[in-house]
């Protein structure tokens, strides 16, 4: 008996959850307060999910690796487990009292500075790094074609060492060194140690693995309906449609790159930069991949329904 191959993803999201909630057991997070933070946890671990980049990393890098004929499962859950290990560690760090996590998370420190450059600076290289690598995957001839000039092979360099779902775990990190989502998470954990008198450790830890357990599924849920959609569409071998998916994916990436880029240019310079909300491109790739998993179903059942006729037709006509 074959294992399904969503098996370890389904087990891992349901695991996070299951110790979400333990800890606030452990904890005895009875009162109101404690389960409405946790609650208020998972809603931003479900947003922060939808988030532009987050979509354009798991579509882009799931769509580079069918390319290149690898195993994609997993790819959701690998980036938004190395994103929640930043969560974790800065809220363990908080519960324990380090110094460091508060210099850490001052918007006007230094160090949150460096770290929010580089976590910005890996999302913007990496989104125009796979939107790169997926260009040649517009052809029919793809397995023939590598990327073309300098700038598109000097882009696509660092993504040749990602050769399964477990490297994107680092990318996770990477992107995850803003801190946007773990100040978030912090701030509630200081919250529910101010309001709770002596608050369990163990309920200020369930707060970012609530964030995480939504995360993950959010994460997971996505990249599945993607992989579904990549794969569907060349099984039945509708090249257009997987084609216009595909460019979908990599003008996507770009202009999420971008934004990117512009918010860096303008926090080095300190200079007023144009700039424009990515949010609506995110929303999009989620009406996408719904939309794609909808109109293959669509398509399947008439396939499944021609076929039916069919063969009655042929019974029919032999009796």
């Amino acid at each position: 008996m074959t294992r399904p191959k969503h098996l370890p993803t389904i087990l891992v999201v349901v695991g996070v959850h299951a110790l979400a909630v333990l800890f606030l057991v452990i904890g005895h997070a009875s009162g109101a307060i404690p389960v409405a933070l946790a609650g208020f946890a998972y809603t931003r671990g479900l947003l922060h999910a939808l988030d532009a980049d987050h979509l354009c990393m798991i579509d882009g890098s799931t769509r580079k690796l069918l390319g290149e004929k690898r195993n994609a499962n997993g790819v959701g859950l690998a980036f938004s487990l190395g994103h929640s290990t930043v969560v974790l560690v800065a809220g363990l760090a908080v519960a324990m009292g380090a110094s460091w996590i508060r210099t850490a998370l001052d918007p006007s420190s230094r160090a949150a500075t460096i770290l929010g450059l580089t976590g910005a600076g890996v999302s913007a290289v990496y989104l125009l790094a796979v939107a790169a690598a997926n260009v040649p995957n517009l052809t029919h001839h793809h397995d023939l074609q590598g990327p073309k000039g300098p700038w598109a092979r000097l882009l696509t360099r660092p993504l040749s060492h990602v050769r399964h779902a477990g490297h994107i775990y680092l990318f996770g990190i990477l992107f995850g060194l803003g801190f946007d989502t773990a100040s978030t998470i912090s701030l509630l954990m200081i919250t529910a140690l101010a309001t709770t008198s002596g608050a369990s450790p163990f309920v200020l830890m369930a707060l970012p693995l609530a964030f995480t357990a939504a995360m993950t599924l959010g994460d997971s849920v996505n990249a599945n309906l993607m992989l579904h959609v990549y794969t569907s569409a060349a099984a039945s071998t509708r090249a257009r449609f997987n084609t216009v998916v595909t460019a979908i994916s990599i003008c996507c990436a770009v202009l999420v790159a971008t934004g990117t880029a512009l918010e860096i240019l303008g926090e080095v310079t300190g200079r007023e930069v144009a700039s424009f909300d990515t949010e609506p491109i995110g929303w999009g790739l989620v009406a996408l991949a719904v939309l794609g998993t909808l109109a293959i179903a669509v398509v399947r059942r008439r396939q499944a329904r021609a076929a039916h006729a069919a063969a009655h037709a042929e019974v029919a006509r032999l009796a």
